[in-house]
């Protein structure tokens, strides 16, 4: 096993705690219990650890925990990394809104998961919601799958190995890959949300390095198999405008 294979279990598990957070909202000790498995007593000793190194915070009044100024230092670091990515895309994103009337993003590779990067909702009440900075698997769903098939192939290769997938799902996984490159898109229907559809496209940098994947998703009654060709061809038309503008440093990965 090579170093960048090992793990520290202690450390995972602090990380673990940070993974619980989905907004700025505090969580209580039983919220980290409920998402992460880790006894209390444990979860305690890892937040007052994560609270000395200003990960975490806590107010002694309710005892519930929030974020702590370090990850907005952190997160201060990644400003040019991707806050210039993110600025590019953000207009594509406004005009496929407001074309489609559904929410469209734009994810890229972040360690071994999908971080949605950039995010534009319509008004309507009823859609397909997210938040900037959202993590999820990257093996499931159209966005993740199109980041995976587009990817480097080391890259795509070292992420499918690390996934807790068993033997054949992996190869299963290879395998499904192979028809989003030749097609160019990937669709999903209510497998991360229920009643709720995405299609994606991949975007590449001018090096034809994966910069990220294109994405429009709504719920299945503003969706019909008639309409996909549709979506695909206008996602098509803006990430080849993505492509022209180009970046100078493609991102490949939110990993450092």
């Amino acid at each position: 096993m090579s170093e960048s294979d090992r793990h520290v279990e202690s450390v995972l598990s602090a990380l673990a705690v940070l993974d619980c957070f989905e907004s700025d909202e505090p969580l209580r000790l039983k919220d980290f219990h409920a998402r992460t498995g880790l006894t209390r007593s444990r979860i305690i000793r890892l937040a007052g650890t994560l609270m000395h190194k200003g990960y975490l915070t806590q107010d002694k009044e309710t005892s519930q925990y929030r974020l702590g100024p370090t990850l907005f230092r952190l997160s201060t670091l990644l400003s040019d990394r991707f806050g210039s990515l993110s600025a590019r895309v953000r207009p594509t994103l406004v005009e496929l809104v407001a074309s489609t009337g559904l929410t469209a993003m734009f994810s890229v590779v972040g360690g071994r998961d999908r971080l949605i990067l950039t995010k534009e909702e319509p008004d309507q009440a009823v859609r397909y919601t997210v938040k900037e900075g959202q993590q999820r698997a990257i093996h499931l769903g159209a966005s993740g799958r199109v980041l995976l098939a587009f990817s480097r192939p080391s890259l795509a290769s070292d992420i499918l190995d690390s996934l807790s997938l068993s033997e054949g799902a992996k190869a299963a996984l290879y395998r499904d890959l192979e028809p989003i490159r030749e097609k160019g898109f990937d669709l999903s229907e209510s497998e991360l949300t229920r009643h709720a559809f995405a299609v994606a496209v991949p975007v590449l940098a001018n090096t034809g390095e994966l910069q990220g994947a294109l994405t429009l998703a709504g719920p299945t009654l503003d969706y019909s198999r008639d309409k996909l060709e549709h979506l695909v061809a206008l996602l098509n038309e803006k990430s080849k405008i993505l492509e022209r503008g180009g970046t100078k440093k493609p991102v490949q990965s939110a990993q450092t």
